[in-house]
């Protein structure tokens, strides 16, 4: 956990630094930002949930199982890695590659589609119901940025979900849930 941390603070600086490069600075929190994350929280655990339910009920494809962290250090980790993931992913994909592909001609729709498909093949490793869930996550909270430019509503959002899940499963260990907590691993 511990490394990916260590890239993933660099990288966010670089993705603030080509976007600052454009005169676009998303990065001032605002008072819309609780309001996106009170919607979108929900909204990324439902999804999740379903996905996960959809796993084990069709038996298809389980999701990965993820470790749960145990003691303070591991859970400091695992709440860094994930608010820098939230951030560094919704940085990407819902600004700078969606603003790449406008600058670039590449018509407004497929500007915002491409960045959603993209996302969720990055996260076909964790499984067709993985791929699902994220491309569902993805789409949303591509539809509320543009709706709201709240970046930091959605990447909280993203980062305390991602947070969540691991709360999730070091609370189901042993008690017959992991295939659920295991899809709903499956996240953004």
């Amino acid at each position: 956990m511990g490394y990916s941390l260590f890239w993933r603070i660099p990288a966010l600086i670089l993705i603030a630094l080509l976007l600052e490069r454009d005169r676009f600075n998303p990065f001032r929190p605002g008072k819309g930002d609780l309001p996106v994350l009170a919607l979108c929280l929900p909204v990324l655990c439902l999804t999740g949930f379903l996905t996960a339910l959809a796993a084990q009920v069709t038996g298809l494809f389980p999701g990965k199982e993820i470790p749960a962290p145990r003691g303070s250090f591991p859970w400091t980790s695992v709440i860094l890695t994930s608010l820098c993931a939230g951030y560094l992913e919704e940085g990407y994909f819902r600004l700078y590659l969606p603003r790449r592909f406008l600058n670039a001609g590449l018509g407004t729709l497929k500007s915002f589609a491409v960045p959603v498909l993209v996302f969720g093949l990055l996260h076909a490793w964790e499984g067709p119901w993985g791929f699902a869930n994220a491309l569902l996550a993805g789409l949303f909270l591509s539809l509320v940025y543009n709706k709201t430019a709240s970046f930091h509503g959605i990447a909280l959002a993203h980062g305390l979900y991602n947070t969540l899940v691991y709360l999730a499963a070091s609370r189901s260990l042993g008690k017959g849930l992991e295939n659920t907590v295991q899809g709903f691993a499956a996240g953004p």
